[in-house]
């Protein structure tokens, strides 16, 4: 008797098994939330004789019927879970598990390392290149200006996993860019040992355990570090922004958890307090705004995001890795290929390089090469204005 109970309870749990799923699908009564990230769900497919008798229309049925049957994402969230907090394994692309619980993407990490210096010929070249663009815009009466952005690993390296440490150091891309840039004279931004010397002292989190890009408060202080270094450069009497007020989240905003949020966990990676200011224009009449043009990488575009830049400058465009051309107060966009980037760096005061350790082996994404050959074209000695 007691064995017939027994099967008569697996039968109706396998018969909630097979057809829960298919209750929730027709009549919504439970809601599930869709992963994050990027991914792609497979389409659903039409019946056809010869898809059925290759086998194709079964197979993208079969596929269609996996990535879209209801508590799939749960599922995937409890199995990242048990994976992430059993066996330190995280499924999301670049993503690994540090010590303390601190997250990192390990191409920061090898990067850090050294592990994809792209040479000294490479970075010399460019370089030099980037001197002889300098000079050309000092000539126009504008400023070339060259920001290393922080980068958590070097920030953090004592979080890396055991699996990722390397007995020693190679040279790093950031290293044999900054000798140079002092050599040549070129006008430079180190936030990213900036940020390293604040590692004790500041106030508020400069990077979180749960993402991979500074903070929102740690880009707000880089841009207003920016600002100040053009007003420097210029002689401009500048207008800064005020972001004396500030509030703080356990609830992680605008990216702070990038790289948590796309694992797709249950539960939080962390706890931690992050600080969140609310800039503000003060508008002074001995100090104006300047025109700035930013060419940066996803460190530079969590700046933009925030709209520090936009209330430093009068016209500020930012060119993500000189791939796109935002103008960010009128709100236009183009593609670089399309945009006549020439003739925006006519009316800018100031054209800023910003890039983090991960990015400099293609640092400045083309820009550097493109400008250079604007400036000076093949066979001449003079640049052209």
């Amino acid at each position: 008797m007691k064995a017939q109970k027994i099967k008569g309870l697996l039968f109706y749990l396998a018969f909630l098994v097979i057809f829960l799923p298919l209750l929730v699908d027709k009549l919504h009564f439970i809601e599930t939330s869709a992963l994050k990230g990027s991914y792609k769900l497979a389409d659903d497919t039409t019946f056809s004789l010869q898809g059925w008798l290759s086998g194709a229309y079964q197979r993208k049925k079969e596929q269609y019927l996996n990535d879209n049957t209801s508590f799939r994402p749960d599922l995937i969230r409890l199995i990242n879970q048990i994976d992430y907090s059993m066996f330190d394994k995280c499924h999301a692309g670049w993503d690994v598990k540090g010590k303390d619980r601190c997250l990192f993407q390990f191409p920061y990490i090898d990067a850090y390392y050294g592990k994809d210096y792209a040479g000294y010929n490479q970075i010399y070249s460019r370089s030099t290149k980037l001197k002889a663009i300098q000079d050309t815009l000092g000539k126009l009466g504008k400023h070339l200006i060259v920001a290393f952005l922080p980068c958590k690993a070097s920030f953090y390296p004592e979080y890396f996993p055991n699996d990722r440490v390397e007995k020693t150091r190679g040279m790093t891309n950031y290293q044999a860019y900054r000798q140079l840039c002092d050599s040549l004279g070129i006008h430079v931004v180190d936030m990213d040992t900036w940020f390293r010397s604040m590692k004790y002292t500041s106030r508020e989190p400069l990077f979180s355990r749960q993402g991979t890009h500074w903070t929102v408060y740690g880009a707000i202080l880089g841009g207003d570090s920016l600002i100040r270094y053009m007003e420097h450069l210029t002689g401009i009497a500048v207008e800064h922004p005020n972001w004396a007020e500030t509030e703080h989240s356990k609830v992680p905003r605008m990216g702070d958890d990038d790289v948590a949020s796309e694992m797709n966990l249950i539960f939080p990676v962390a706890e931690e307090t992050l600080a969140y200011p609310k800039v503000k224009e003060i508008h002074d009449t001995g100090r104006r705004k300047i025109n700035a043009i930013y060419i940066g990488d996803s460190y530079m575009t969590k700046m933009v995001l925030n709209g520090v830049i936009q209330k430093m400058n009068k016209q500020c465009e930012y060119w993500s890795y000189f791939e796109e051309a935002h103008n960010m107060h009128e709100n236009r966009y183009a593609t670089i290929a399309e945009y006549d980037w020439k003739g925006a760096m006519k009316t800018a005061d100031c054209i800023v390089i910003a890039y983090t350790l991960f990015n400099l082996r293609d640092f400045g994404s083309g820009f550097t090469e493109s400008a250079f050959n604007y400036y000076y074209p093949q066979g001449t000695q003079q640049p052209v204005n």
